[in-house]
Formats: structure tokens, sequence, C-alpha cells
């Protein structure tokens, strides 16, 4: 393991001075998951660290008209238990509760999952399909934008270098049902192989409102809107699932194309969705 410096701020307007001095030879640690391995691996190569871990202004979760505003530094337990997670973007609580171990989803963080930018990342397909907005922070004030623009790839972020995350906001549509689903090699501690979530609003059996985000498809996740397209409108059938299926195999087929792992996820999304829709159907009542 290299040396490196380490700084421990306690308030938001420190991380961010530090920021502004060090700016790319800083690194930012919360959780760790993935920076300390990083940094064993020698990937990156930081003249000191800045733990944002004892920021209280960086944890929590909180609504605000509608909105669901989850601080940077809070973990992916505390985000899967949050009861207001669970009541108003249940796919979410999915989501963060199938991260790693027990271990991990104590140390890790929503805000590490977004700028850590993996194209398997399990908490970041929930966030977009909520329309997941980034506030990103730095000493000169702070801007927002969606997580998808956010996202420039890969492991790879428009976060600058005096820049933090500070929070998440997501946008729910109001008395909407959502799940998520991910499959992996294995139960536990298994990398997401592919995932995807889903948020319908129904108007007796017919689909109103409709978001669909899959991962582990493309360099980040990303919202379908050829299936969300394809559910709004329609009676919630056993057929329109069917046909939702069958679309989203074609989907993930035309966005793979030749890649070694097509064959594989082409048909892999269809048991993903159908357990997504199938969790739906639970939550409704159904």
């Amino acid at each position: 393991m290299q040396k490196v410096g380490y700084y421990r701020p306690e308030t938001l307007e420190e991380a961010l001075e530090l920021l502004a001095t060090g700016q790319e030879n800083y690194k930012i640690l919360a959780g760790g998951t993935d920076l300390v391995l990083y940094l064993r691996e020698r990937k990156i190569k930081p003249t000191a660290l800045v733990d944002i871990t004892h920021i209280a202004a960086l944890k929590g979760i909180a609504e605000f008209d509608g909105k669901i505003v989850i601080k940077a530094a809070t973990t992916f337990t505390e985000v899967a238990n949050s009861q207001l997670v669970r009541e108003k973007v249940p796919a979410l609580a999915d989501a963060c509760s199938v991260v790693g171990s027990p271990q991990i989803r104590n140390q890790g963080t929503i805000g590490g999952n977004i700028i850590n930018a993996s194209p398997a990342a399990d908490s970041v397909p929930a966030l977009v399909l909520f329309d997941g907005v980034a506030k990103l922070r730095s000493k000169n004030g702070s801007r927002e934008l969606l997580l998808t623009d956010l996202l420039q790839g890969s492991g790879k972020t428009s976060l600058a270098p005096d820049e933090l995350l500070e929070e998440v906001i997501l946008n729910p549509y109001p008395q909407s049902i959502s799940g998520f689903y991910k499959l992996g090699r294995r139960n536990a501690l298994a990398i997401s192989r592919i995932s995807g979530a889903v948020e319908i609003v129904f108007s007796s059996n017919k689909v109103e409102k409709a978001r669909v985000a899959l991962g582990s498809v493309a360099p980040n996740p990303f919202r379908a809107k050829e299936l969300e397209e394809f559910l709004v409108g329609r009676e919630f059938t056993n057929e329109t699932k069917e046909q939702f299926l069958l679309l989203a195999k074609k989907l993930v087929a035309e966005k793979l194309g030749s890649r070694a792992s097509a064959p594989y996820k082409r048909e892999a999304v269809a048991g993903v969705m159908r357990e997504v829709l199938n969790l739906i159907e639970l939550r409704r009542g159904r």
C-alpha cells in the first residue's frame, strides 16, 4: 500500500477548502470499499485522502415536496432500512439491500456508488429510474445535473477535481409502485451480471405512467425509453408482460451487439424483468 496524506474535516466547508487546495491530487474517502482497492492496486496515486465520513451534513434521508433527498455519505444499510425509502422509492431499498455483504453495506455509501461509475453499480439503476439529480458542491458554489449526465462512461464522471457530491435528489411519481432485481453469479458478494428497475403508476389495471432502467448492459445504467413507451396506456395483463419481456430482450441484444455476453444477457434480462414485474404485482396487492 502506498503512503498518502490523510485529512478528516468536520464540516462541508473544510472539505471543500481541502479539495480546492489539492485538486486532482486529493481523493475523497467515504466508505472506501472501492477506493482502498484502487490504492492497493496502485490504480490511483493521490497525495492525500479527504475523509468525509465525519461530516454530519453529508448524512441522512429526507423528503421535501415529494422529492426524496439522500445525502452522499449515507450508507447502503441506512438507505435499505429507511422507512421513507421503502415507502416512496422501494426499488432503491431493493437495490441497496443486495449490495455486496452486510459489512460492505454498512461501510459503502450511496455517493461512492455513484461516483465510482461502475456499469454494475447496484444502486444506480434505481437512482436513474427516479430521475435522480446530483447536487455537486465546490468552494465556488453548487450545481445540479441529472445522474445520466454526471455519468460519462465506465469509471468516468463529469465531477470536477474540486467538487464533491453533496446529495442525490429523487423524483418518484406520486402513488407509484416500484421494484428492482439483480442477477449475479451467487447470492452474496456478487457483482451484478444484469439488473433492472421498474416504476409504474396504475389507473385501475391500466399503466398510466412507467419508468424502466437497466444496469450492466451499457457503460452506465440507463433509462429504457422504448420499454416505458410500450407500457404506458396498456392494460397490465399477462399478454402485456410477455410482450414487454420480448421487447426487453430485443433492446438488450441491440445494446450489446456482438459482445460475448450478449446471448446470455439477452435471455437473462427476461428473467430479471419478470422478477421485477412480479414484485410490483405483489406490492400492488395482486
